[in-house]
C-alpha cells in the first residue's frame, strides 16, 4: 500500500506503541553538521555484545562476505536483457508466497531468489521448467540456511506448489535439486544485502549521540531501524536492477534510507563508515536509486502511512 513522505512527527498510540509516522521526503531531513556530535559515540540499545555471544571475531564474518559477495552479484555478471527478467517480478512474488507458507526464514528466501538470478541469466532454461527450478531453488537454499527439521519435506512442496498435478515426483524433485547445484556448481554461499543487513544490526546501525527529529533517541528506535531496513531490502529484492550493486554496498544504502526514513541525524557517521567500510560519498548514487524506486512503487502516497506489520515485508511481495 502507498507510504507517505510528508508528515513530519512519529505517531504513538496511548499504549506507548510506535506506529510508523510516514516517511518523510529526505530533501527536507533536518540538517546536523559533523560538528553537533561526537566523532567516536557508542551504539544505541545493544543489550549484549554479539562477539562475546557467539564466542568469536564477527568481523571476519563480514570479511568473508565481503570476499565472497561477488559470486553472485557484481557489476560485471550484471545482465539486464536475460530473456526472464520481464518475469522476473512475477517469480519473486511467488516464490515469496512459497517461502512464507512453508515459513520460511525471509533470508532463505532471498538466497533462493539470487540462485535462480544466477541460473536464469547464465543458462537458456525452458520455460516449462521454470517453477520446478524456482521451488527447487527454495529447498536448496532452505537445506543450506535452515536448520534441518525447518526443511520443508518434498512430497509437501510438490503438494503445495500443484507440481505433483503435472506430474512431477520425489525423484523428479531431486533431479531437479541437483540440477540446480549443478548450475550453481556447487556453491552455495550467496550473500543478499538481507543477510549484511544482520551483521550491521548486530553490530551497532545508530548510536547515543545520534538525535532523532532533533531529540534524544527513544528505547524503540533499534526496532523501527530494523523494520525499515527489512522493509527496503524485501523491496529491492523485487527489481533486478539493484543487483548492479555489490550487496554490502546495497546493504549500506538500505541502512542510509532507514536513517532517513525515521529522521535519524546525522544520516551517515564515522562509525558507520568503519563498521561498513564504505564513506557517505560511496552510498549516495545508491540511496538516491533505492529512494526513487520506492517512490516509483508508491506513487501519491503523501496522504498515507505504513505500519510495523507492514514494513516486515507480507504486504510488499
Amino acid at each position: 500500500m502507498p507510504v507517505s513522505t510528508r508528515s513530519s512527527q512519529p505517531m504513538i498510540e496511548p499504549n506507548g506503541d510506535f506506529m510508523f509516522k510516514p516517511i518523510s521526503s529526505w530533501e527536507h531531513s533536518i540538517e546536523v553538521t559533523m560538528e553537533d556530535v561526537s566523532y567516536l559515540s557508542r551504539p544505541f540499545g545493544l543489550t549484549e555484545n554479539v562477539d562475546a555471544k557467539l564466542g568469536i571475531e564477527t568481523s571476519d564474518l563480514y570479511n568473508d562476505m565481503l570476499e565472497r559477495q561477488t559470486d553472485y552479484v557484481s557489476a560485471q555478471t550484471y545482465s539486464p536483457t536475460a530473456s526472464y527478467i520481464p518475469y522476473r517480478r512475477y517469480l519473486v512474488d511467488w516464490m515469496s508466497d512459497v517461502g512464507e507458507q512453508c515459513s520460511l526464514h525471509t533470508t532463505t528466501v532471498h538466497v533462493s531468489i539470487l540462485f535462480l538470478d544466477k541460473i536464469f541469466r547464465s543458462a537458456d532454461i525452458p520455460r516449462n521448467k521454470w517453477q520446478l527450478l524456482a521451488t527447487a531453488c527454495l529447498s536448496v537454499a532452505a537445506k543450506y540456511e535452515e536448520a534441518e527439521e525447518h526443511c520443508p519435506p518434498i512430497p509437501d512442496l510438490l503438494k503445495l506448489t500443484k507440481l505433483s498435478q503435472v506430474g512431477h515426483t520425489s525423484l523428479s524433485f531431486r533431479e531437479g535439486e541437483v540440477e540446480v547445484l549443478r548450475l550453481l556448481g556447487w556453491r552455495l554461499r550467496a550473500v543478499p544485502p538481507l543477510h549484511v543487513i544482520g551483521y550491521y544490526l548486530a553490530k551497532g546501525s545508530i548510536f547515543e549521540a545520534d538525535r532523532w527529529q532533533g531529540k534524544e533517541l527513544i528505547e524503540k528506535i533499534p526496532k523501527y531501524i530494523k523494520k525499515y531496513a527489512e522493509f527496503f531490502c524485501n523491496l529491492t529484492l523485487q527489481e533486478y536492477s539493484f543487483q548492479q550493486y555489490l550487496p554490502t554496498q546495497l546493504a549500506a544504502a538500505i541502512l542510509y534510507a532507514s536513517r532517513v526514513s525515521l529522521q535519524i541525524t546525522p544520516r551517515w557517521r564515522p562509525e558507520l563508515e568503519v563498521l561498513t567500510g564504505y564513506e557517505e560519498k560511496d552510498i549516495i548514487p545508491l540511496f538516491n536509486h533505492v529512494w526513487e524506486y520506492y517512490e516509483e512503487q508508491f506513487p501519491g502516497h503523501g496522504a498515507r502511512s505504513i505500519s510495523p506489520r507492514s514494513v516486515a515485508g507480507k504486504e510488499f511481495q
